[in-house]
């Protein structure tokens, strides 16, 4: 639409050519603080929410192959589009010295991916006595978007019994 000096300018218009561009924009789009504002194309935004989990118990696996310990998870639940920022973590520990174990997430919903190495947090210790707490963290891209359900899942690393605690998962949807 164009503007011409001394022509009315009608609700009707008002609510095409304005308030239905302002309520397109980010603080339009915002329902809650702390919710991130993401493009979702051309000209188009939407609100993603992050979420985080803790369990905090401290479990053992003696496994090989990825699986759930006693007390599962953590576990979120997001919405994401095509991108989302995984945040794992925890503290590390095994029986035999050298050895230790691996955190990873097992991804099933509208995206789909089995915990691996590849996409993993892996700590060993120097000694029986140590513990390595830490994170690891990258951006799964491209994904399925929609909503998908991230678990953590663990592994043994070498002989021994791998101990977790203080187990952590993140995850920033784009």
């Amino acid at each position: 639409m164009t503007a011409i000096a001394g022509t009315a300018f009608t609700a009707a218009q008002f609510n095409t050519y304005v308030r239905d561009n302002l309520n397109t924009t980010a603080a339009a789009v915002a329902t809650s603080a702390g919710n991130l504002i993401v493009t979702t194309g051309l000209n188009s935004v939407t609100e993603r929410v992050p979420s985080v989990a803790l369990v905090a118990t401290s479990q053992t696996s003696t496994s090989s192959s990825y699986g759930d310990l006693t007390t599962t998870g953590p576990s979120v639940t997001v919405t994401s589009g095509v991108k989302s920022l995984v945040i794992i973590g925890c503290a590390i520990s095994n029986t035999t010295a050298g050895f230790g174990g691996r955190m990873a997430v097992d991804v099933s919903g509208a995206h789909t991916s089995a915990a691996s190495d590849t996409n993993s947090f892996l700590a060993e210790s120097g000694n029986i006595s140590d513990t390595f707490q830490g994170t690891w963290m990258t951006v799964y891209n491209p994904i399925t978007a929609g909503s998908s359900t991230w678990l953590a899942k663990y592994r043994a690393v070498g002989p021994g019994t791998a101990s977790f605690s203080n187990r952590l998962i993140a995850i920033v949807p784009f």
